[in-house]
């Protein structure tokens, strides 16, 4: 049976003298990346030693993160505890161990502001602004504001300006909507077609009634015809 190590565990030797095989166990790297998953085998060794195979067991207690007390105990091995049996139980460092406990108070907390967000929109009432501070500060800006696609297929949150990852204008989008909106189809947007995507010429040449393969040069030049 295979052991995993912590994440914080680069390499473990044990000693012939303790029960082990004497050899270097270090984690996979790749690329020069550390693998997340440090996988021992060495079930005739190092494994058992690390297991506590051959020593009494403990008494090990269990307390409540919160209040600190005791809520349960039992009797394990007497092993390593940075190492464990399967990947899931896998022990975490003690900086895992206070991000988990931040992440999961502030999940549970932004789904109670989701629910009363919800709560208010539903019955039209208007978030005061302490409120809505507050929303803002733990919230995404595409839930308070809701989403819109730019030029290029990207999702940006409403009211910016710039799209965050490919930096095109929203107003080019708000350009091409309202130029789509028109009964002259054949109206050039505001916005400089050499800006545009591929796909987003393509399709205003379908709306053209025009032939929409070839190169985007190409797509550009007959739509600027």
């Amino acid at each position: 049976m295979a052991l995993y190590a912590r994440s914080d565990v680069m390499c473990v030797a044990v000693p012939v003298e303790s029960g082990g095989c004497g050899k270097v166990h270090s984690r996979p790297v790749t690329n020069g990346a550390p693998s997340k998953i440090f996988q021992l085998d060495c079930p005739g060794h190092c494994e058992p030693y690390l297991r506590g195979d051959h020593r009494p067991k403990v008494l090990k207690y269990q307390t409540d993160p919160k209040t600190g007390q005791v809520v349960r105990q039992e009797r394990v091995s007497d092993g390593d505890k940075q190492w464990s049996s399967t990947p899931d139980t896998t022990p975490l460092t003690p900086d895992e161990e206070r991000t988990n406990v931040v992440r999961s108070e502030r999940g549970r907390m932004q789904i109670e502001m989701l629910q009363a967000l919800a709560a208010l929109r539903s019955t039209g009432v208007e978030v005061p602004p302490e409120a809505m501070w507050l929303l803002e500060r733990e919230l995404p800006a595409g839930v308070l504001r809701g989403t819109i696609v730019c030029l290029n297929g990207h999702d940006v949150p409403g009211g910016s300006t710039f799209c965050p990852q490919c930096g095109v204008s929203m107003a080019a989008r708000a350009a091409l909507s309202s130029s789509d909106d028109r009964d002259d189809e054949a109206a050039e947007p505001a916005v400089g077609l050499g800006r545009l995507h591929p796909q987003t010429l393509k399709k205003m040449c379908r709306a053209q009634k025009l032939p929409d393969t070839g190169s985007k040069d190409e797509l550009i030049a007959r739509l600027a015809a």
